[in-house]
Order: C-alpha cells, then structure tokens, then sequence
C-alpha cells in the first residue's frame, strides 16, 4: 500500500517535509520575490507555524477512503497541544512530543485485548520548537522557492488550496489539498488532502478549546 495508515502517517510527516524540499531548500536564494502568489504561499505558512505553536485542544474525526477499492476507515481525530506537549491521537493510535523526546502508542494489533504501551524516546533530541521550525523552513521552500511543490491559493478566510505543480512521489500533500485554520486559537479546523490513485483524506474538527487540562496530554 502506498500510503502509511494510522500513527505511521503522523510521525512521517515532518520527515517527509523535509526529504522532499531538501535540493529546494539548498539552492533557495537569499531573496524571495515578493508578488500575490508567494504573499499567498507565505500567509498559508504563517497559518500553520501558528497552528504547531499554539495551545488548544481539536476534536473531530478523521476519514480515509478509497474511490478504486471502495475501502473506507474513520476514527477519532484528536490534537492536544500545549507547547512544547503535544499528543495526536487517531486510528487507536497516539503520536506526539514531550519536547525533546517523542511520544509513540502503537495502534494495537488484532486480538490484543487493552491499550498497547507506550514508549517516551531518548531525551536529548531536537526540541519541541526546534522541530516546528525545520518542518516550517521545508514547508516555506516547498511553496516559495523557485522549485516550489505547490501552488497555494486563500479560497477563503483562514482557508487555503493547494495544487500539485510537479512530480514528487513522496509529496505530503497529495496532487491537491485545502487546510482551514481556526482564527483565535491557529488550529487546524479542517483539511482534505487528494492522493493519486484514489485515495482521500478528509479531517472535520466539531470542537476547539484553548484551555488545555492535563489530562488531555496523557497518552
């Protein structure tokens, strides 16, 4: 299968930011030029670098279908976040960081009766910001850089579209996607992501608080 599933998807995805702009953030000069569509691009950064920084809990659901096999899977969609914490949960699975260590709960295997264990990394990696910041600068290249991935457009406000402008088999986004942001506390509300062959991904968030308890960050 092409695309991971469950937890596999969420923690490969800044790795992914970041393997696919790699060559566009080496030759990337100094000056950007600054016309509607990169002011566009770069508002849609800004808008995610306030979603990974900000303090919140989203609930909603997550949806994968398949328009060839006609398979569908859902579940829970849930992101707690409160600096440098953050826990997302979703197919049974949990994904996250403690700052510099990440947090992994595996989707339990069939059969297994109870939560499967979950483990705490090393201490000592990148820090909680640290991380957000590399995944934006790939992010940044990806839409402005003179190879650009994408093309962003704002469809409307806090909500943004992009399109697949060259071939890249690991492109995170898939051949087209649309994020919205939610205005007081920069989550995500919600999100489409279009893959080849078939494949859909669509997350609706039903609710966001900005206080965050917690017991929203325990795996």
């Amino acid at each position: 299968m092409r695309f991971a599933w469950g937890w596999v998807a969420v923690a490969a995805y800044a790795t992914l930011l970041i393997l696919v702009t790699a060559d566009a953030l080496h030759t990337r000069p100094s000056v950007v030029r600054r016309d509607a569509a990169t002011s566009t691009a770069e508002q849609f950064v800004e808008a995610w670098e306030r979603s990974r920084m900000g303090t919140y809990v989203a609930s909603g659901t997550f949806e994968r279908t398949s328009s060839v096999t006609g398979a569908r899977v859902a579940s829970k969609d849930v992101v707690a976040q409160l600096p440098p914490r953050r826990l997302h949960r979703q197919l049974g699975g949990v994904d996250g960081r403690d700052d510099d260590r990440s947090v992994f709960c595996p989707v339990p295997s069939a059969g297994e009766i109870g939560p499967s264990v979950c483990r705490l990394g090393e201490p000592g990696g990148p820090t909680f910001r640290e991380s957000v910041m590399t995944e934006i600068a790939a992010l940044r290249a990806m839409v402005t850089s003179p190879g650009a991935l994408y093309t962003v457009a704002e469809t409307s406000a806090g909500c943004f579209s992009l399109k697949q402008i060259r071939v890249e088999p690991r492109a995170p986004f898939g051949i087209r996607a649309r994020f919205c942001f939610d205005p007081l506390t920069g989550a995500r509300s919600a999100s489409r992501v279009e893959y080849g062959e078939g494949i859909v991904e669509v997350i609706v968030v039903t609710s966001i608080r900005a206080e965050v308890q917690e017991a929203d960050l325990q795996p």
